[in-house]
Protein backbone atom coordinates (compact mmCIF):
# COMPACT_ATOMS: atom_id res chain seq x y z
CA UNK A 1 0.00 0.00 0.00
CA UNK A 2 2.82 2.33 0.75
CA UNK A 3 4.62 1.68 -2.75
CA UNK A 4 1.12 2.19 -4.23
CA UNK A 5 0.51 5.49 -2.34
CA UNK A 6 4.33 6.47 -3.50
CA UNK A 7 3.98 5.83 -7.04
CA UNK A 8 0.94 7.50 -7.11
CA UNK A 9 2.26 10.58 -5.48
CA UNK A 10 4.90 10.42 -7.68
CA UNK A 11 3.17 10.09 -10.79
CA UNK A 12 0.73 12.96 -9.85
CA UNK A 13 3.99 15.57 -9.38
CA UNK A 14 4.88 14.99 -12.66
CA UNK A 15 1.37 15.21 -14.16
CA UNK A 16 1.62 18.72 -12.04
CA UNK A 17 4.71 19.39 -13.62
CA UNK A 18 3.76 18.46 -16.97
CA UNK A 19 0.63 20.73 -16.82
CA UNK A 20 2.57 23.63 -15.86
CA UNK A 21 5.08 23.73 -18.12
CA UNK A 22 2.12 23.30 -21.07
CA UNK A 23 0.36 26.17 -19.30
CA UNK A 24 3.73 28.60 -19.14
CA UNK A 25 4.49 27.80 -22.71
CA UNK A 26 0.82 28.42 -23.94
CA UNK A 27 0.52 31.57 -22.29
CA UNK A 28 4.03 33.02 -23.39
CA UNK A 29 3.22 31.82 -27.11
CA UNK A 30 0.10 33.55 -27.00
CA UNK A 31 1.10 36.44 -25.71
CA UNK A 32 4.65 36.82 -28.07
CA UNK A 33 2.28 35.64 -31.05
CA UNK A 34 -0.44 38.11 -30.76
CA UNK A 35 2.25 41.41 -30.04
CA UNK A 36 3.52 40.14 -33.36
CA UNK A 37 0.72 40.08 -35.35
CA UNK A 38 -1.05 42.70 -34.46
CA UNK A 39 1.74 45.43 -33.65
CA UNK A 40 2.79 43.99 -37.43
CA UNK A 41 -0.47 44.89 -38.80
CA UNK A 42 -1.35 47.77 -36.95
CA UNK A 43 2.29 49.76 -37.83
CA UNK A 44 3.16 48.54 -41.50
CA UNK A 45 6.14 47.17 -40.16
CA UNK A 46 7.95 44.20 -38.81
CA UNK A 47 7.23 44.06 -35.13
CA UNK A 48 9.13 41.50 -33.28
CA UNK A 49 9.57 39.95 -29.88
CA UNK A 50 12.09 37.33 -28.67
CA UNK A 51 10.69 35.90 -25.90
CA UNK A 52 7.83 36.10 -23.29
CA UNK A 53 8.37 34.81 -19.95
CA UNK A 54 5.26 35.01 -17.41
CA UNK A 55 3.98 33.51 -14.77
CA UNK A 56 1.16 31.77 -15.48
CA UNK A 57 0.53 31.90 -11.24
CA UNK A 58 0.84 35.90 -10.12
CA UNK A 59 0.54 36.53 -14.31
CA UNK A 60 3.77 38.80 -13.33
CA UNK A 61 7.00 38.67 -15.63
CA UNK A 62 8.68 40.08 -18.62
CA UNK A 63 8.74 40.40 -22.69
CA UNK A 64 12.19 40.79 -23.93
CA UNK A 65 13.72 42.17 -27.51
CA UNK A 66 10.83 44.22 -28.11
CA UNK A 67 10.90 45.95 -31.80
CA UNK A 68 9.56 47.66 -34.49
CA UNK A 69 11.00 48.32 -37.46
CA UNK A 70 11.46 51.01 -39.63
CA UNK A 71 9.67 51.68 -42.54
CA UNK A 72 11.44 51.25 -45.98
CA UNK A 73 13.97 53.48 -47.50
CA UNK A 74 15.19 54.62 -44.07
CA UNK A 75 19.39 53.84 -42.69
CA UNK A 76 18.69 52.35 -39.07
CA UNK A 77 16.99 49.19 -38.49
CA UNK A 78 14.45 49.79 -35.87
CA UNK A 79 12.47 52.77 -35.22
CA UNK A 80 11.45 51.43 -31.28
CA UNK A 81 13.08 49.25 -29.32
CA UNK A 82 13.98 47.82 -26.02
CA UNK A 83 15.03 45.43 -23.76
CA UNK A 84 12.26 44.46 -21.57
CA UNK A 85 8.93 45.25 -21.00
CA UNK A 86 8.01 43.97 -17.36
CA UNK A 87 3.65 43.47 -17.42
CA UNK A 88 1.48 41.99 -14.99
CA UNK A 89 -1.73 40.69 -15.97
CA UNK A 90 -4.76 38.53 -15.10
CA UNK A 91 -3.55 35.16 -16.94
CA UNK A 92 -6.93 34.11 -17.44
CA UNK A 93 -8.05 37.00 -19.16
CA UNK A 94 -6.04 35.98 -21.79
CA UNK A 95 -8.91 32.99 -22.47
CA UNK A 96 -11.39 35.46 -22.89
CA UNK A 97 -12.48 38.42 -25.06
CA UNK A 98 -11.32 40.61 -22.94
CA UNK A 99 -7.19 41.25 -21.27
CA UNK A 100 -6.82 42.64 -18.16
CA UNK A 101 -3.05 44.09 -17.79
CA UNK A 102 -2.65 45.62 -14.36
CA UNK A 103 0.59 47.49 -15.24
CA UNK A 104 2.72 47.54 -18.20
CA UNK A 105 6.03 48.66 -17.73
CA UNK A 106 8.72 50.06 -20.33
CA UNK A 107 12.21 50.75 -18.82
CA UNK A 108 15.18 52.50 -20.76
CA UNK A 109 13.60 52.30 -24.49
CA UNK A 110 15.57 53.56 -27.62
CA UNK A 111 14.14 55.45 -30.15
CA UNK A 112 15.36 56.12 -33.61
CA UNK A 113 14.02 59.50 -35.01
CA UNK A 114 15.19 59.94 -38.65
CA UNK A 115 13.82 62.81 -40.48
CA UNK A 116 13.20 63.38 -44.48
CA UNK A 117 11.21 66.10 -45.95
CA UNK A 118 8.60 66.26 -45.68
CA UNK A 119 8.62 63.22 -43.82
CA UNK A 120 10.20 60.75 -41.22
CA UNK A 121 10.02 57.62 -39.97
CA UNK A 122 7.98 58.11 -36.64
CA UNK A 123 5.30 59.90 -38.27
CA UNK A 124 5.09 57.25 -41.02
CA UNK A 125 4.39 54.76 -38.47
CA UNK A 126 1.77 56.53 -36.78
CA UNK A 127 -0.07 57.77 -39.94
CA UNK A 128 -0.29 53.75 -40.38
CA UNK A 129 -1.35 53.13 -36.74
CA UNK A 130 -3.87 56.49 -37.07
CA UNK A 131 -5.71 54.65 -41.08
CA UNK A 132 -8.85 52.95 -41.07
CA UNK A 133 -6.97 50.80 -43.18
CA UNK A 134 -4.73 49.56 -41.64
CA UNK A 135 -6.07 46.84 -39.23
CA UNK A 136 -9.08 44.54 -39.49
CA UNK A 137 -11.86 44.75 -36.59
CA UNK A 138 -10.95 42.32 -33.96
CA UNK A 139 -13.63 41.46 -31.40
CA UNK A 140 -10.79 41.11 -28.38
CA UNK A 141 -10.77 43.97 -25.81
CA UNK A 142 -8.40 45.00 -23.70
CA UNK A 143 -7.70 47.17 -20.23
CA UNK A 144 -4.41 48.20 -19.30
CA UNK A 145 -4.88 49.78 -16.11
CA UNK A 146 -1.60 51.62 -15.61
CA UNK A 147 1.35 52.41 -18.05
CA UNK A 148 4.51 53.69 -17.49
CA UNK A 149 7.54 54.61 -19.47
CA UNK A 150 10.60 56.64 -18.21
CA UNK A 151 14.12 56.62 -18.83
CA UNK A 152 13.54 56.80 -23.11
CA UNK A 153 16.59 57.82 -25.00
CA UNK A 154 15.50 59.51 -28.92
CA UNK A 155 18.20 59.36 -31.09
CA UNK A 156 17.69 62.25 -33.89
CA UNK A 157 19.30 61.75 -37.41
CA UNK A 158 18.55 64.32 -40.58
CA UNK A 159 19.78 65.87 -43.17
CA UNK A 160 17.88 68.93 -42.90
CA UNK A 161 20.43 72.20 -43.41
CA UNK A 162 23.33 69.61 -43.60
CA UNK A 163 24.04 65.95 -41.94
CA UNK A 164 24.07 65.93 -38.49
CA UNK A 165 22.52 63.64 -35.43
CA UNK A 166 21.55 64.70 -31.53
CA UNK A 167 20.16 62.07 -28.84
CA UNK A 168 17.80 63.61 -26.41
CA UNK A 169 15.97 62.20 -23.17
CA UNK A 170 11.96 61.93 -23.73
CA UNK A 171 9.93 62.80 -20.65
CA UNK A 172 8.07 60.25 -18.38
CA UNK A 173 4.52 59.04 -19.87
CA UNK A 174 2.24 57.73 -18.02
CA UNK A 175 -1.49 56.47 -18.66
CA UNK A 176 -4.06 55.20 -16.31
CA UNK A 177 -6.90 53.27 -16.80
CA UNK A 178 -6.81 52.77 -20.86
CA UNK A 179 -10.08 51.11 -22.14
CA UNK A 180 -12.20 52.36 -19.58
CA UNK A 181 -14.84 55.25 -19.60
CA UNK A 182 -16.57 55.66 -22.58
CA UNK A 183 -17.27 51.50 -23.38
CA UNK A 184 -14.92 49.40 -23.32
CA UNK A 185 -12.03 49.85 -26.58
CA UNK A 186 -11.10 47.25 -29.22
CA UNK A 187 -7.05 46.20 -28.65
CA UNK A 188 -5.86 48.19 -31.45
CA UNK A 189 -7.71 51.46 -30.06
CA UNK A 190 -4.94 50.67 -26.67
CA UNK A 191 -2.19 49.94 -29.24
CA UNK A 192 -2.37 53.42 -30.88
CA UNK A 193 -3.06 55.64 -28.05
CA UNK A 194 0.37 54.34 -26.13
CA UNK A 195 2.07 54.71 -29.78
CA UNK A 196 0.35 58.11 -30.84
CA UNK A 197 1.54 59.47 -27.33
CA UNK A 198 5.16 57.79 -27.15
CA UNK A 199 5.99 58.65 -30.92
CA UNK A 200 4.47 62.12 -30.51
CA UNK A 201 6.48 62.54 -27.97
CA UNK A 202 9.68 61.25 -29.55
CA UNK A 203 9.07 63.81 -31.95
CA UNK A 204 8.54 66.84 -30.00
CA UNK A 205 11.88 65.74 -28.32
CA UNK A 206 13.39 65.24 -31.34
CA UNK A 207 11.96 68.94 -32.55
CA UNK A 208 13.71 70.57 -29.28
CA UNK A 209 17.25 69.23 -29.97
CA UNK A 210 17.06 69.70 -33.78
CA UNK A 211 17.91 73.20 -34.31
CA UNK A 212 15.72 76.06 -36.32
CA UNK A 213 15.99 74.47 -39.77
CA UNK A 214 14.63 70.72 -38.28
CA UNK A 215 12.16 72.60 -36.40
CA UNK A 216 11.00 74.88 -39.51
CA UNK A 217 11.03 71.48 -41.73
CA UNK A 218 8.10 69.71 -39.40
CA UNK A 219 6.71 72.29 -37.63
CA UNK A 220 3.31 71.41 -39.45
CA UNK A 221 3.57 68.20 -37.50
CA UNK A 222 1.88 69.84 -34.71
CA UNK A 223 -0.52 71.93 -35.56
Amino acid sequence: MGKIIKYGLIGLAAVLIMLFLILTFTIDSIIKSNIEEIGSELTGTAVTVDRVSISPFSGKGSIHGFRVANPDGYAQDYAFEVDDLHVELDVWSLFSDEVVIHELSVESPFIYVEQKLPDNNIQQILNHIGSKESFETSDSEMIIEHFLLKNGRVDLYTEVGGERSAEVEIAEIELNDLGRGGGRQAVEDIVRDIAEEVGERALRAAIESGGEQLRDAIRDLFN
